[in-house]
């Protein structure tokens, strides 16, 4: 693996997102693979008389962490990778 790493933190529907967005419903995460996000969306036809089978964009990330996830659990996967800079010179 390389130097950089990319994860995905989705966070929660905030309150005033509710009213008009019904939660999450087009984002699915995998229980089985924790690196994939799948972003839906329902096609309909330009007349939107027509339903078709929904679209599926999947998105692979080294980690994603749902809505529900915790700082705790994130940083437990992430610790490794955060580099602390080393004491700075005290003034002189």
């Amino acid at each position: 693996q390389g130097n950089i790493r990319v994860f995905c933190r989705v966070r929660p529907v905030l309150l005033e997102e509710s009213e008009w967005q019904q939660g999450l419903q087009h984002l699915r995460f995998s229980p089985q693979d924790p690196k994939v996000l799948v972003l839906t969306r329902p096609d309909e036809s330009h007349m939107g008389r027509e339903q078709r089978p929904e679209l599926l964009y999947d998105f692979t990330f080294d980690r994603v962490f749902p809505p529900g996830a915790s700082q705790q659990e994130i940083f437990q996967e992430v610790q490794l990778l955060v580099q602390v800079p080393p004491n700075p010179l005290p003034p002189a």
